[in-house]
């Protein structure tokens, strides 16, 4: 799977369809990494803390484009 990532929504969208891929739950995915539930939540919601729609802003006016290729391991 290739996606292109511009905004925070699309990254959180990316981990949400790429962690039910991979068959996991929110919770098992928190507990792998050593975060909370609700901060992978955020994340997938694309609206937390830690995903600063500024950060696409600069990465737009510079002309970076970010993309992702998901393996389907």
């Amino acid at each position: 799977m290739q996606a292109i990532i511009t905004s925070p929504a699309d990254l959180g969208r990316l981990v949400r369809h790429t962690r039910e891929t991979h068959g996991l739950s929110q919770r098992e995915l928190a507990e792998r990494i050593g975060v909370t539930q609700r901060w992978l939540s955020e994340l997938e919601s694309g609206k937390g803390k830690q995903i600063n729609a500024r950060y696409f802003a600069v990465l737009d006016a510079l002309g970076i484009r970010l993309s992702a290729s998901v393996s389907d391991d």
